[in-house]
């Protein structure tokens, strides 16, 4: 069972790697580089959505996952919950008011969480054993935790514990919904999470104030789907 989560538990320790190198650079002089940097990584963001969603090969089951999962988000307000515990892990972690920690926080972690490595990462960790796209992500993290954590601060650090659950939840899932995720399904999930990610590049360029965590419930929705047609529909 220790074995499904290797491959999250090295990319959240390149998370936390990242967020030290960061935070240990993060002085006067190199601080607008890393904001400077932070725009640039904003839109490879964008670009990485985009490429992502490009094939809409199931738009009907898309399109319901999107609305299903965004009102359902909605109306548990998710990212309000999500803001509420970064605030208080704040107050419990930190006493310094001079860093957006709550941002960093829910920044690195819907950036870290929403997207196709994170997805067929963790699928390809409980179907196959194979931890190789996951320690590949955690590299990618890695580096974007030590840019973000330059301009966010140690927030940025506190989002492997969400990485942890969130990619562990869905290898475990993964090695027992396996016969249901059929090519089909993991694609439509990948397609929902990269729109996702344009949101998140557009949040992290400040052009948008998307809430972002109130998208995640429609990544699900075509993994419901599945179960679903298994259950009731032979």
């Amino acid at each position: 069972m220790l074995s499904l989560l290797t491959g999250a538990a090295v990319n959240c320790l390149l998370i936390l790697a990242g967020t030290l190198i960061g935070c240990l650079l993060n002085r006067k002089t190199l601080q607008k580089i890393g904001e400077r940097i932070f725009e640039a990584f904003g839109l490879l963001v964008c670009a990485m959505g985009f490429a992502g969603s490009s094939q809409l090969d199931h738009i009907y089951l898309i399109l319901a996952s999107i609305i299903i999962g965004v009102a359902l988000g909605e109306f548990f307000d998710l990212d309000g919950k999500f803001r509420r515990l970064a605030e208080k892990l704040q107050t419990l972690f930190t006493h310094s008011k001079d860093k957006p920690f709550a941002q960093g926080l829910i920044e690195a972690t819907l950036l870290f969480c929403i997207g196709s490595m994170a997805i067929i990462g963790s699928l390809e960790a409980g179907i196959n054993q194979n931890h190789t796209i996951l320690i590949t992500k955690g590299i990618i993290d890695g580096i974007s935790a030590c840019m973000m954590s330059m301009t966010l601060g140690i927030g940025v650090g506190f989002s492997a514990l969400f990485v942890f659950i969130y990619q562990g939840t869905l290898t475990l899932g993964a090695s027992l919904l396996q016969p249901l995720l059929s090519a089909d399904i993991i694609a439509a999930v990948s397609t929902v999470g990269n729109l996702f990610l344009i949101g998140i590049g557009l949040n992290m360029l400040k052009v948008t104030k998307i809430k972002a965590a109130n998208f995640l419930p429609a990544m699900f929705i075509p993994i419901m789907y599945a179960l679903i047609c298994h259950l009731f529909i032979k």
